[in-house]
């Protein structure tokens, strides 16, 4: 049986906005079901699709990058 994590926990696991997760799911990246629910409706992610995402991407957004580079305002020898 397939286990569900909503966009906002799926979103703060891969350190990306909610948006990104919409339009990875839109686009197929990563797997979900849509539940409509009235005139609006969201999706649940596939926690499986997640690890495999996660373990064979080499994507890296925007805040990793600011954890792992430094970056040096000063330049030296001016």
């Amino acid at each position: 049986m397939a286990k569900y994590i909503s966009v906002s926990q799926a979103a703060n696991r891969l350190k990306v906005s909610t948006e990104t997760i919409y339009n990875y799911c839109k686009n197929g990246v990563l797997g979900g079901q849509y539940i409509k629910t009235g005139k609006k409706g969201t999706w649940k992610i596939d926690l499986e699709s997640l690890e495999l995402l996660e373990a064979n991407s080499s994507f890296k957004s925007t805040l990793q990058l600011k954890n792992t580079t430094q970056y040096n305002l000063f330049l030296e020898g001016f």
